[in-house]
């Protein structure tokens, strides 16, 4: 789990701006909105954009529509987008000991990369793949540059960007180590209670680093508690 640090994996969902709420880690609901509009919104959650900003990031973003399992970057391939999810969940993998071991999952809202791949354009130690069907908007390492250095406050999201990314990779990765599993699962739940039905239960035994028999066990002993 400690790749969360070590491959500064993108993973950011936009929920309210760290200078607001620095601990703030919260998911987010299915949007209502166009998925171009969502892009926007997600975008001035951190800085305001002009109408020159708008027509330059409709220029740099392109949208994808892409199918339920479908492999954006694999292990040992150099990431060479960025990923705004519009619609859809995309999962983070990496091979552990011949096993596919899953360690993150992001929703709507979410700009998702393997950022050390990105931004060195060295392979990536993680494969990314989408859960269901996708909407997203992808911009090339080249016009992310070009975002930074034309839209009015670009390298300010990217600078709030990548310090949210380094609370929710260090607050996930001492839950993991500090939590037992019915803890891991109550915290998945209760941030992430819009997914339950979206992801394979073996992706999200996975994910809490149990197997999918000790899930079900977790899932009963939590349901008999309850009674």
């Amino acid at each position: 789990m400690n790749q969360l640090l070590e491959n500064s994996v993108l993973e950011a969902a936009f929920p309210e701006s760290p200078e607001k709420n620095p601990g703030a880690l919260h998911h987010t609901s299915m949007p209502k909105s166009s998925p171009l509009d969502f892009l926007f919104q997600r975008i001035e959650h951190y800085i305001t954009l002009t109408n020159e900003d708008r027509e330059l990031i409709l220029q740099l973003f392109k949208e994808e529509h892409v199918a339920k399992n479908q492999v954006l970057l694999k292990e040992g391939e150099v990431c060479r987008k960025i990923f705004f999810i519009a619609r859809g969940v995309l999962r983070f993998s990496k091979m552990v000991e011949g096993e596919d071991r899953t360690f993150v999952f992001r929703p709507e809202g979410a700009f998702v990369s393997d950022i050390e791949s990105f931004r060195r354009r060295t392979p990536s130690s993680n494969t990314i793949t989408t859960v269901g069907p996708c909407i997203l908007f992808t911009i090339s390492h080249d016009d992310m540059e070009y975002f930074y250095r034309n839209i009015c406050q670009g390298e300010r999201f990217g600078r709030l960007v990548i310090e949210e990314v380094f609370i929710m990779a260090v607050t996930h990765l001492t839950t993991f180590y500090s939590d037992s599993p019915e803890q891991r699962y109550l915290r998945f739940v209760k941030q992430h209670k819009n997914l339950l039905q979206r992801i394979p239960q073996y992706h999200i035994a996975s994910y809490l680093g149990v197997t999918p028999q000790a899930l079900c066990r977790i899932k009963k002993k939590l349901l008999q508690s309850d009674l």
